[in-house]
């Protein structure tokens, strides 16, 4: 039995009283303006839950920009009106980065205010950021559904942008954590055309084996880079993706836990049946959250870069057994890994505290 298909198994172990018999063997829901979303093949991953409605998911989105408040302008999935996103100081003609948080977070993590204010030191550009903190601090099944609802709304807001205000979708760029990452797939299969997704430790359980439509893949926007840094199994309680997903993925590292983290817990798929899944999730994820570090790292241009190199395994690069990088420059993980014109896996090593760079 597959690692994914086991832990639905355990995650229905857990499901609580809060979802209703009623809901839970609904096979469709329809939400007005939004979409209708089913619970068949491939979407069957998530132990056959359903998105909840956007008004229990609560998204809001708010936007900074280098002349804007601090605080920022907040406005929710229903004020997306042309009228209020101009009031908000929205400049179609700046490209646009959009950061979503993953599973037990928000938009108001340190992290998130950290990437927002590197993307503003690197560029004038439009920075949204999207809060679902309510939709995704529930079981972890049903979070992994409400995923589905929250990148149809940022999808319906990107379109917005792109038909009232003239946003350019290639020079669009979507970076997600965890939950976050699996969501910006989303948004990337209903918007043809955007020109980046940044995929930060996709999340593993419930995605790693099922089919392209229901995890981030290649075909989701025009580049895809994917930092990988919590591949260990989900049996020592690792929550990112094994598999690369990206037209390039970094694995810094290897496909170990992150240095300055403690080590994964050992423990086995019975064992997990008895434990609250969510507790599991705060207590172990160092190595999950790293690459948040990394990425906003990448934007600050520093001296040092997070050079990687492609090699068959962490362990031969270690070794240094890896050929170079041929004709071309070695690929930099993180914001500037567009420019080297590479695809396929690369290694490289980091240090266990900020600045991780080595």
């Amino acid at each position: 039995m597959t690692c994914g298909r086991t832990l639905t198994l355990i995650l229905l172990a857990v499901w609580t009283s809060e979802i209703c018999l009623g809901f839970l063997f609904k096979t469709q829901v329809c939400y007005e303006n939004v979409d209708c979303f089913s619970n068949h093949k491939p979407f069957d991953n998530s132990f056959e839950a359903l998105p909840e409605s956007p008004e229990e998911i609560d998204v809001t989105f708010t936007l900074f920009t280098r002349d804007g408040p601090a605080k920022g302008v907040k406005f929710d999935y229903k004020d997306t009106s042309v009228n209020i996103i101009r009031g908000a100081g929205f400049a179609g003609s700046k490209p646009t980065k959009m950061i979503i948080h993953g599973y037990m977070s928000s938009a108001y993590e340190v992290w998130v205010h950290n990437m927002t204010n590197a993307f503003l030191s690197r560029g004038d550009f439009n920075v949204i950021t999207v809060d679902w903190k309510v939709g995704a601090s529930k079981m972890y099944q049903q979070s992994v559904s409400n995923t589905r609802l929250v990148g149809a709304l940022c999808a319906k807001l990107l379109s917005t942008l792109r038909d009232s205000f003239h946003v350019d979708m290639t020079k669009t760029h979507v970076t997600g954590h965890s939950l976050g990452a699996q969501t910006a797939g989303y948004i990337g299969s209903r918007v043809p055309g955007i020109g980046r997704i940044t995929g930060l430790d996709p999340a593993g359980p419930l995605f790693e084996d099922y089919p392209l439509e229901v995890r981030l893949d290649p075909s989701d926007a025009l580049f895809v880079d994917v930092i990988h840094t919590d591949a260990v199994p989900i049996q020592n309680a690792g929550f990112g993706m094994k598999r690369p997903c990206g037209h390039i993925d970094f694995y810094p590292n290897g496909m170990n836990e992150q240095p300055g983290c403690p080590p994964p817990v050992s423990t086995t798929l019975e064992d997990l049946i008895s434990m609250a899944f969510t507790n599991a999730f705060e207590s172990v994820a160092c190595s999950h959250e790293r690459s948040e570090g990394l990425f906003t790292e990448s934007l600050l241009q520093g001296p040092c870069k997070f050079t990687a190199h492609p090699c068959s395994s962490y362990d031969d690069y270690v070794a240094g057994r890896c050929p170079g990088c041929g004709d071309g420059p070695c690929p930099v993980m993180g914001y500037d890994s567009i420019l080297a014109n590479r695809t396929g896996t690369f290694f490289l090593t980091t240090s266990g505290h900020s600045p991780y760079c080595q």
